[in-house]
């Protein structure tokens, strides 16, 4: 590829042909500019634009080393091999990108997080060029182990008729995505795209016989589309790859439009070392990217894949036809992280997720453009919908089918399953529907294997439970809502040992812990009404509400020695909101059922709580929130520690205590809390 600025290779005293010598640029002055200290030579550099700074680099190899990072530090870019954030600029030989700085090092040759933004290029048939530099980029550097490619939302609908469009940009995906691989990268994320060119190809619904649907009328130019179709089939019509004969649900959008495809270079199967996959586009997931996505996902060993809903097709069959085939070629997967889900497809989520048999941590990203009532009524209409499916992998069960009392399926969700982490809604219907459903037995693992005669729960490997409830945007914090979902979560989890203890749900039945993640924006919608629907002392409902939490949270500070043979808490073993929380066979306490004392009680169980906070971190630090901070300490009386975090700061992962001037506001009062920190 030709450029106004060739990269600096075995000539690096030679500066590049579109950019102006210096003027006085002879060795003795040069000599002398490289002979300066570092400090003076940035000094200068500062003063320069930056057209003249990348001509200063171009100079030596002494003020390469130097001008380059400076002039990516003044494009935003700070730590160049650590993180590089490269926004590229169409008009960049004028004004001066990261990229086209970064083309220009000598020394830069790892980059443990590369990102490439092209959200200044739209319409996407500008986006040649720019593809193209991050192709030359990627061949000059030996490692980067990060990949981003994140794309503007803003498609061209009328690209689709451009034969000619997709027959250029196939062979430069095709390219990068290869050399991306190629530079051992571990992890590749895309997002946006929406229409990049997955307009070329149209989805095939099919008829309820397995056929493609192709209506009544036999017009001429359908007549023609099939006759294509046909003479498509027969080129493939000895293959057995099953990503060729899926692909075949996918016809051009244009009646002469050829069959088109990436392809995965062999060099690139064999040294594939990706293991983490973060899609927020479906183009990658249709034609003409499938022919290499889907090989080379089979052909990685992918252990973590985070999936965005957002830009997912309108139609239902074709989104649970693309997540079927995903869910196909990464078998191994354990970690899987959902957001931007949209509600039209919860009906097949929890059917999605099943299919993945070795799944260990889950984490979907909260509902917040969805209310309570609306989530309620799209999983209970997915609920009465879903049937099991034919297609399994891995020995997994899809989704049961509870319409029918009289041969209910057996529920196998997830049995490596070990941490979750879920808004409420989700929970409480995830929740309700396993319980619902007979626990799976597992065959032995050999056949000397003994089978324990112990009740198995739903959950066996379960250890974590991350309950989301996000109070923003409009959402009002509802004490009941919390406390309800608490109750549904509880009885599905696998019940301790009689040796069993240490946290708040071990006391209470179960060998998983639940740690409560609260959010709030500058609002607070309804912290501050359900703090006064529990006045201390104002009533008897309140003081019984009072000793259970008190009892509770002296239950939690026995050790195993105080819990009776059978695992339960003398504590608790006689109330009767305990028994409806651990026993789902258990009548309901009509007493305590929606009354505060019961919310109290259930939220009094909660030992750990995470705490979103606006504002910045010295906002927390500074005491800003703590009058907000002590009513939720009112709420949940058997908290033992509590994290708070800004939720506009930067993410990070040093953990600052409060002083213990500070901590004894909160701990006062309070002798099961021990630790408060902010994050």
């Amino acid at each position: 590829m030709k450029e106004s600025c060739p990269s600096v290779h075995s000539h690096a005293s030679e500066a590049p042909a579109d950019l102006d010598d210096p003027a006085d640029s002879g060795p003795g002055l040069n000599q002398l500019l490289v002979h300066l200290p570092e400090e003076l030579i940035l000094f200068l550099l500062s003063y320069l634009e930056k057209r003249d700074c990348l001509a200063c680099a171009c100079v030596s190899r002494a003020l390469n080393r130097i001008a380059i990072p400076h002039l990516l530090n003044r494009c935003g870019v700070k730590k160049p091999t650590s993180y590089c954030k490269l926004i590229l600029d169409p008009s960049y030989k004028t004004n001066i990108d990261p990229l086209l700085a970064l083309q220009h090092s000598i020394f830069i040759k790892e980059i443990k997080d590369l990102s490439f933004y092209f959200t200044r290029f739209t319409p996407y048939g500008k986006l040649s060029p720019p593809l193209l530099r991050c192709l030359h980029l990627l061949r000059t550097l030996t490692h980067v182990e990060e990949v981003t490619l994140f794309f503007s939302s803003k498609g061209d609908s009328k690209l689709f008729k451009d034969e000619k469009h997709i027959k250029e940009m196939v062979p430069i995906y095709e390219d990068l995505l290869n050399e991306i691989v190629l530079k051992s990268s571990k992890k590749i994320r895309v997002f946006g795209s929406d229409g990049l060119l997955g307009n070329f190809y149209d989805f095939r619904k099919e008829s309820p016989g397995g056929k493609s649907a192709g209506g009544h009328i036999r017009s001429p130019t359908r007549l023609l589309a099939g006759f294509k179709d046909y003479m498509d089939r027969r080129q493939h019509k000895k293959t057995d790859d099953p990503v060729i004969l899926d692909d075949f649900r996918y016809s051009r959008s244009t009646l002469t439009g050829s069959r088109i495809f990436l392809q995965c270079s062999p060099e690139a199967l064999k040294q594939t070392q990706l293991t983490h996959l973060n899609i927020g586009t479906a183009d990658f997931l249709r034609p003409p990217f499938s022919q290499w996505f889907f090989p080379m996902l089979q052909a990685s060993n992918i252990q973590s894949l985070s999936f965005a809903f957002s830009h997912l097709p309108e139609d239902t069959e074709e989104v649970e036809f693309i997540l079927q085939r995903l869910a196909t070629v990464i078998p191994s997967l354990n970690r899987l992280y959902l957001f931007d889900i949209k509600p039209e497809v919860l009906s097949i989520l929890i059917k999605w997720i099943n299919m993945f048999a070795h799944l260990q941590t889950l984490q979907i990203e909260p509902f917040i453009d969805v209310s309570d009532e609306i989530f309620a009524e799209l999983l209970e209409t997915s609920r009465s919908n879903s049937t099991p499916s034919a297609n399994t992998n891995n020995n997994t069960q899809s989704t049961p089918d509870t319409t029918t009392p009289s041969a209910p399926a057996p529920f196998s969700f997830a049995p490596h399953l070990r941490r979750i982490d879920a808004p409420h809604q989700f929970l409480t219907y995830f929740a309700s529907f396993s319980s619902s459903s007979s626990p799976p037995s597992p065959p032995p693992e050999n056949d000397s294997a003994q089978v324990s005669n112990k009740p198995k729960g739903q959950f066996p490997s379960l250890d974590m439970v991350h309950l989301d409830y996000y109070c923003i945007k409009s959402v009002k914090f509802d004490l009941h809502v919390l406390a309800s979902a608490l109750r549904r979560i509880r009885p599905v989890l696998l019940p301790s040992p009689a040796s069993g203890g240490g946290t708040s749900s071990k006391s209470s039945g179960s060998s998983a812990s639940i740690v409560v993640h609260l959010k709030f924006d500058a609002e607070f919608l309804g912290l501050v009404a359900a703090g006064r629907r529990v006045p201390v002392g104002s009533s008897a409902s309140m003081k019984n509400a009072d000793q259970l939490g008190d009892a509770c949270a002296a239950s939690h500070s026995t050790t195993a020695l105080d819990s009776t043979p059978d695992g339960t808490n003398p504590t608790l073993g006689s109330d009767p909101t305990a028994a409806t929380a651990e026993d789902p066979t258990a009548p309901d306490a009509p007493s305590f059922e929606g009354d505060i004392s019961s919310d109290i009680f259930e939220l009094s169980k909660i030992e750990k709580l995470r705490l979103g906070l606006p504002g910045k971190r010295d906002d927390i630090l500074q005491g800003k929130f703590d009058d907000k901070i002590l009513i939720l300490l009112s709420l949940f009386k058997g908290l033992r520690n509590v994290r708070l975090a800004s939720t506009e700061s930067a993410a990070t992962k040093v953990k600052e205590e409060l002083s213990p001037l500070h901590s004894r506001v909160f701990k006062e009062g309070r002798p099961g809390l021990r630790k408060v920190e902010v994050v």
